[in-house]
């Protein structure tokens, strides 16, 4: 998304002082593209914990299996079960480290760490391959939001106006006064309902006094 008038730090304050018909549509589009990013990034974060739930089930059962099934590459040829065990834990040490730590998502990365564990069990096959189609999934997903603005968070800004549009006009807000800027817009800046109650205090009086309220004129 190109911007105009967003800045780096709106971004990174999560804020912006909205003082124009364009910066407000502008800002419209933003939170609207934060949205539908945000969605992408639930889905990603979806796959990316399935993943680590889905490998631990059935790390766990092929680990079962393997005690129960001599269907171990690794047994057959050095007959030695600990063996089987530090493979599988290297596969897995590697899987968080890559994976997990270095965000490497490629699928091709997690076939090949996954192919590990053929010789431990030919009861991980599935396992295998299930790795490499939820990590497809989330390199597709995590491709389609990295040049995105705002990533990885995807955080909608606040917005707070300094300008006002009435009857397709829009105005300007400086100190005490209102100024014409000469623009047009095709849409309402929304005005603050509660702005003709706020009066400035003075000795000691709150921010709201009932004679100043019941004074305001329609």
């Amino acid at each position: 998304m190109e911007l105009k008038y967003i800045t780096q730090d709106n971004i990174d304050e999560a804020h912006i002082n909205i003082t124009s018909a364009e910066m407000y549509k502008e800002f419209q589009e933003y939170n609207g593209l934060m949205l539908r990013m945000q969605k992408k990034r639930y889905a990603f974060l979806r796959d990316f914990w399935a993943l680590w739930i889905m490998n631990a089930i059935l790390l766990f059962l092929g680990l079962k299996t393997f005690l129960f099934w001599n269907g171990s590459l690794i047994y057959m040829v050095s007959g030695m079960y600990p063996l089987c065990l530090l493979v599988a834990a290297v596969y897995l040490i590697l899987m968080i480290y890559f994976i997990g730590v270095r965000k490497l998502y490629s699928w091709k990365a997690g076939l090949l760490i996954s192919l590990l564990l053929i010789p431990v069990s030919l009861a991980f096959i599935p396992l295998v391959a299930a790795n490499a189609i939820v990590i497809f999934l989330m390199e597709k997903k995590d491709s389609e939001m990295r040049n995105e603005t705002g990533y990885p968070h995807f955080v909608p800004l606040i917005g707070s106006y300094k300008s006002i549009v009435k009857d397709g006009e829009v105005f300007g807000i400086e100190s005490e006064g209102v100024y014409a800027t000469g623009m047009k817009a095709d849409y309402v800046v929304p005005e603050d309902p509660f702005a003709k109650y706020r009066i400035k205090p003075e000795d000691d009086m709150g921010m709201l006094a009932d004679n100043d309220i019941s004074n305001i004129k329609e």
